[in-house]
């Protein structure tokens, strides 16, 4: 696994950890839904799932906004979205219960997608960005 996909995967179970948290626990379903994940990427021990599942306790809508932009980026591809929402997807499906802010970060990152955001006009993007500094402003006080 080359440097740079390792670092997506660690992104990715970043963003799935934190999106277990936001509606204020990790279920049992979500808990071994991570687990898997974190085999699969090959994570070395179960002490570094639960490094992160305590760095990301209590996670913020906020918190995982910011960690969806900084694993697409500025110009995702198709393939890094697809992922995205495949995982995220069956994380949040994984326990039957879906809760709003669950629901709130499917469709932020259904949002997202590069074949929408090919469609934006530099208004929209301009839009976009003063909305997220707005967010970012008023999470502060």
């Amino acid at each position: 696994m080359t440097q740079l996909a390792k670092n997506n995967s660690q992104n990715l179970l970043e963003i799935l950890v934190a999106v277990a948290w936001i509606d204020g626990e990790i279920q049992p379903e979500e808990k071994k839904f991570l687990e898997s994940i974190a085999r699969e990427q090959g994570m070395s021990s179960e002490i570094e799932l639960k490094d992160l599942v305590t760095n990301y306790a209590g996670a913020s809508s906020e918190t995982c906004y910011q960690l969806l932009e900084k694993y697409l980026g500025n110009n995702p591809n198709q393939a890094d979205y697809e992922s995205l929402l495949t995982a995220v997807s069956k994380l949040i499906y994984s326990d039957n219960n879906i809760a709003t802010e669950e629901a709130l970060i499917l469709t932020q990152i259904q949002n997202l997608d590069p074949n929408n955001l090919k469609n934006h006009s530099t208004f929209d993007k301009t839009i976009s960005i003063i909305q997220k500094l707005y967010q970012v402003g008023l999470s502060k006080y």
